[in-house]
């Protein structure tokens, strides 16, 4: 039987399926790999509203319900799973967060392994590495704060079992430090400042504000994971997404300060066991892919600050 030129596609075109997809990184790199001629497959339960109306083509289904059987039906030979429950601070308060992390991903995982899925980029965060006095490159031990951090570090030895166990299938862990931008979720740091000096309320900051990120607008990392999932040559086991700076919790509100210059900034109690500073070592990003950053710091804000002035008005 001669297959119909809709099959045709989804046999031979790059058939992605991405996880978290109405998410921020999700839906724009949904967006972008469309544009980029790949097949895009958009799964998401919703759990958090996205900023953006979600992709019509979007299926609202939970990461545990994915099974070998629904990837073969869709032809799917990669995956990127973004889904998960991130906020540091509430998985101390929820601990079903860090379980739902290992459960979705130990799942998807069990059905790659049983499905034609070649290639796997799994989410994983910088928190996985702790405190640590140097930069961080993607060698650096494991030494989790939290549990989400530690769901996380689960998921990497989850990773290492599954290519053992199935070995026609690779992953990579992309290792994001703190990406931003306009649609981030609220509850981030930079647009969560913005909106409060939009709405003429304090600044809230926990604990002095010396406490540093790695800040990756979200074009770059957009661009350097469409530069990763392209790239069918070169492997890496774990790739870290970060600007290679760092910079002061306290230096973003005052970057916020600058364009409000009426807004008061409010010390309170550190969250628990807040890790001082992060910053990427992101050679392998610049040798292997090309990275660079594009867009600075003060740049960023001002397109986060344009944006929900824009959505507020």
């Amino acid at each position: 039987m001669v297959p119909t030129i809709q099959q045709f596609f989804l046999i031979y075109m790059k058939n992605i399926l991405i996880t978290g997809a109405a998410g921020f990184i999700g839906a724009q790199l949904s967006k972008a790999l469309t544009l980029s001629n790949y097949n895009i497959t958009q799964i998401d339960n919703l759990s958090v509203k996205p900023i953006l109306l979600e992709d019509s083509s979007l299926i609202k289904i939970d990461v545990q319900s994915i099974d070998s059987n629904f990837l073969k039906k869709n032809n799917i030979d990669q995956v990127v799973h973004l889904a998960a429950k991130k906020n540091v601070k509430e998985s101390f308060y929820n601990l079903n967060h860090a379980v739902e992390n290992f459960d979705m991903t130990l799942r998807l995982f069990d059905a790659c392994a049983h499905s034609n899925v070649k290639r796997v980029f799994l989410a994983s965060t910088c928190e996985i590495f702790g405190f640590q006095e140097n930069i961080l490159d993607e060698k650096s031990e494991f030494n989790p704060f939290s549990p989400y951090a530690v769901s996380k570090v689960a998921n990497e030895y989850l990773a290492n079992v599954y290519m053992r166990y199935e070995k026609k299938m690779k992953i990579t862990s992309l290792n994001f430090f703190n990406t931003y931008g306009p649609t981030e979720g609220t509850d981030a740091v930079i647009p969560n400042f913005v909106l409060k000096a939009i709405r003429n309320q304090d600044i809230i900051i926990e604990g002095d504000g010396s406490q540093a990120r790695d800040f990756t607008y979200i074009d770059d990392t957009i661009r350097s994971l469409a530069s990763i999932i392209k790239n069918e040559i070169d492997y890496f086991r774990y790739l870290n997404i970060g600007s290679g700076f760092d910079h002061k919790i306290i230096d973003i509100a005052n970057i916020i300060k600058s364009n409000f210059e009426n807004l008061n900034i409010k010390y309170i109690e550190p969250r628990p066991n807040e890790v001082q500073t992060f910053i990427a070592d992101n050679t392998i990003m610049k040798q292997n892919y090309g990275f660079t950053q594009k867009i600075q710091l003060k740049e960023g804000i001002k397109k986060v600050i344009d944006f929900h002035i824009q959505r507020e008005n």
